[in-house]
């Protein structure tokens, strides 16, 4: 079975639909942050203490790890898409999904104080969309819009998901 991956901005609401979806597929979810943090036993603001290289090099090393993992959803962190290995990885097994959210909505509900690229403030966001909005569209094989309601998303999704998984 293949896994179920959520791209995204940071904010966008790939930690919210990850595990609805959860509930709703009875199948696992690993969030890469969390995982990231796990293993790394430091958390995401300690890692890009140490330089933004240091985080994407320990990001793609816990990829290549869960690129092996099968029937999975994998909540992906927000710069995910700035490595192509990571994506490259990322795609031989899985259907990959871009949560794509109005930047103004985001801003309205994002707290930035705990987002070690935001800390500069909301208009960080408006930058890295710019950065980024490109690799989302470029990698995701769904671009699902998460501005209805949750369960709209949720069921876009699952829809999509359990029809490929028919189809492979």
């Amino acid at each position: 079975m293949i896994n179920l991956v959520l791209i995204g901005m940071p904010g966008c609401g790939k930690t919210t639909i990850s595990r609805r979806l959860h509930e709703t597929l009875k199948i696992p979810l690993i969030d890469i942050d969390a995982y990231l943090e796990d293993n790394c036993m430091e958390t995401i603001e300690e890692m890009f203490l140490k330089g933004e290289a240091y985080f994407r090099d320990q990001e793609t090393r816990m990829t290549r790890r869960l690129a092996t993992v099968h029937g999975t959803i994998l909540s992906c962190g927000g710069g995910i898409v700035l490595r192509e290995e990571n994506m490259r990885l990322l795609s031989r097994n899985g259907r990959i999904y871009y949560l794509k959210r109005d930047i103004e909505k985001i801003m309205e509900e994002v707290d930035t104080s705990h987002r070690p690229l935001l800390k500069q403030g909301k208009q960080a966001l408006y930058r890295l969309e710019k950065e980024r909005s490109h690799l989302y569209e470029r990698y995701a094989d769904v671009i699902v819009d998460n501005n209805d309601s949750i369960e709209t998303t949720v069921r876009t999704i699952q829809e999509d998901y359990q029809a490929w998984c028919q189809r492979v």
